[in-house]
């Protein structure tokens, strides 16, 4: 890991008083980090790019145009809760009128990362994944696991999943956001032991909790009760217009509305090309840091007491596709009990601070940032090895 500091592109003058805010975009992201945001800074707008979007209501809030604020902006700050991939051009846009990035407007992994640790001594997470089974319903043929690759899927016990959280929530104090995948998360053998388990000993930790399904798994109804209890929501994928596949979608969708759980369903969705295991791609040196800092993944996976920075890697190494890199993952154990100045080094870790600028795997991976103009047919199936 560098010595030079990722957390300090915030001035305290512009910054450490901070109150009010402005959210700029209301996509999957936006929506899952509004709430810990509105508990924190009073918002006093929402806004967005996408047309069909303007004039709806979220959360009580009319969703205007860059335009419909224009006095507003001038004297409140602007968090930026859109893909790194997007994010490029709303840059562009706000610079265009007379903004400054990291003044006016910031991007949210780096105002989450840095805010709270500088004024406040905290260490606040943007997104975290826990894998509770890498078995699945479906063998997507560039699944972003790589699992149909694998020569071994199977489940993470109850146990060592209670064992990862405990440790992790004794180096971070709040996380915004934990996705819970797979494979297929409803898969996972002891379902409705795990709800409890995050209900009960962590859930004022986490802002947003969502299981990232296929919709091929309705849960039984005493763990949708238990979900609807402790606020658990859910993110569909839907391949049914890219596959065809024996999905329960409509099926679960009346059971989340019958218990109120929030939902999203997420459509015509954009897979990018990887380009592994087949080593498609293979950057030099140089390169691998440009590279690894345009995709500047937010997909960290908790597992083993170790937080890896990139969820593709974790994936590739967990199945024996690539070899360990110790620079891929802070191991957590050894900071339990540590002072936040010690802790800090997860934070650097999560923006990208990594020795040398970049990881060995990102030589061999497209990534998900704007030099990937690379994509593949969504949800292809594949047969599964023997």
């Amino acid at each position: 890991m560098s010595d030079k500091t990722k957390l300090n592109c915030l001035s305290d003058n512009e910054w450490q008083d901070l109150k009010n805010i402005i959210i700029f975009g209301i996509g999957r992201q936006g929506k899952k980090m509004f709430q810990t945001l509105a508990d924190n800074f009073n918002i006093l707008a929402i806004i967005d790019n996408d047309e069909k979007k303007i004039g709806t209501i979220y959360q009580d809030y009319k969703i205007k145009r860059l335009d419909d604020v224009a006095e507003l902006i001038k004297e409140t700050k602007i968090i930026v809760t859109t893909s790194q991939y997007y994010y490029k051009d709303i840059r562009k846009q706000l610079e265009g009128k007379g903004l400054v990035e990291n003044i006016d407007f910031v991007m949210y992994q780096q105002f989450i990362t840095e805010w709270f640790y500088k004024y406040q001594k905290k260490i606040y997470l943007l997104k975290t994944d826990i894998s509770l089974t890498t078995r699945c319903t479906l063998n997507c043929k560039n699944c972003m696991q790589f699992l149909p690759y694998w020569d071994e899927v199977g489940e993470n016990s109850l146990e060592s999943i209670d064992e990862n959280l405990e440790c992790y929530f004794d180096c971070v104090d709040y996380l915004f956001d934990l996705d819970i995948v797979g494979g297929e998360p409803f898969l996972y053998s002891k379902l409705y032991d795990f709800v409890e388990l995050i209900g009960r000993n962590y859930r004022d930790k986490i802002g947003y909790v969502g299981f990232i399904t296929n919709g091929t798994i309705v849960p039984k109804d005493e763990v949708l009760e238990l979900m609807s209890k402790y606020n658990f929501q859910v993110s569909i994928t839907d391949y049914s217009q890219n596959i065809t596949y024996k999905h329960r979608i409509p099926e679960l969708i009346k059971k989340l509305e019958q218990y109120g759980i929030t939902y999203m369903r997420n459509i015509n969705i954009d897979w990018f090309d990887f380009g592994f295991p087949e080593k498609k791609y293979c950057y030099d040196d140089k390169y691998a840091v440009t590279h690894m800092a345009i995709c500047n993944s937010i997909e960290h996976v908790l597992d083993n007491q170790r937080l890896y920075y990139c969820g593709l890697e974790w994936s590739a190494q967990k199945g024996k596709l690539f070899e360990d890199e110790e620079k891929a993952y802070i191991d957590l154990q050894r900071l339990r009990g540590r002072t936040p100045e010690e802790r800090k080094q997860i934070l650097e870790m999560i923006l990208g601070n990594i020795e040398g600028g970049y990881l060995e795997f990102c030589k061999y991976c497209g990534g998900f940032g704007i030099d990937n103009n690379n994509r593949v047919n969504t949800a292809e199936q594949m047969p599964r090895r023997k």
